[in-house]
């Protein structure tokens, strides 16, 4: 096994980026008085997860927020602040596009709606530096399914064993880790790079036994 068949998984907002529901829902919390967890419940789970699996439109994913908490807004402004925020998570991203050189392969997986993914990806540049991109609602898939995983790891031709999957968010790992696949709640750079670089070193070792 050689260092091109092990697949490293990473989410892209909130892993290779900065910038998403979150800061969004943080500039409606100060700007309306609302609390946060309530905004980030109707817009981002109620909403915006129906429209990454494509079952409502992006407009109506910002509209029903909008009638429901009473905004003062339009999809449009909203969509507009929201890509204001996204920038590239440097450390992350250089430590990715290295290893991308070294010869592991990087697949940045996402769940967004198409218009508010293109978006990101043309401002930050992301495909000049990452050739492998996935949105998930592409595949009509859940990004934290187990289908989801199945077909990342079928598409690279490699074994749960051989990948790892970094995600900011928890719930997204849970089937993946069921499946073998090595995860990491990414909470900050730091966290992250040690126990990445620990799983790539217990990659190599096995690699090295098997020789």
């Amino acid at each position: 096994m050689n260092k091109k068949m092990k697949l490293i998984i990473v989410d892209y907002y909130g892993v290779l980026t900065r910038g998403s529901y979150r800061e969004t829902c943080m500039w409606l919390a100060k700007k309306y008085k609302i609390p946060y967890a309530k905004l980030y419940d109707v817009i981002y789970y109620k909403y915006f997860n129906q429209a990454a699996m494509g079952k409502i439109s992006e407009k109506k994913s910002l509209e029903g927020p909008i009638q429901e908490l009473g905004l003062n807004e339009t999809p449009e402004s909203i969509l507009k602040k929201h890509i204001s925020f996204q920038v590239t998570n440097k450390s992350v991203f250089k430590l990715m596009f290295k290893l991308q050189k070294e010869g592991y392969k990087i697949l940045i997986l996402s769940k967004n709606t198409p218009p508010q993914f293109k978006a990101a990806l043309k401002k930050l540049g992301t495909r000049k530096y990452f050739r492998n991109i996935i949105n998930t609602f592409d595949l009509r898939l859940a990004k934290g399914s187990k289908k989801t995983m199945q077909f990342v790891l079928r598409k690279f031709k490699v074994k749960p064993q051989q990948a790892v999957f970094i995600d900011d968010q928890d719930f997204n790992l849970i089937e993946a880790k069921k499946m073998g696949v090595k995860t990491i709640h990414y909470q900050g750079f730091r966290d992250f790079q040690k126990k990445l670089s620990k799983y790539l070193s217990s990659f190599t070792k096995a690699s090295e036994d098997k020789a």
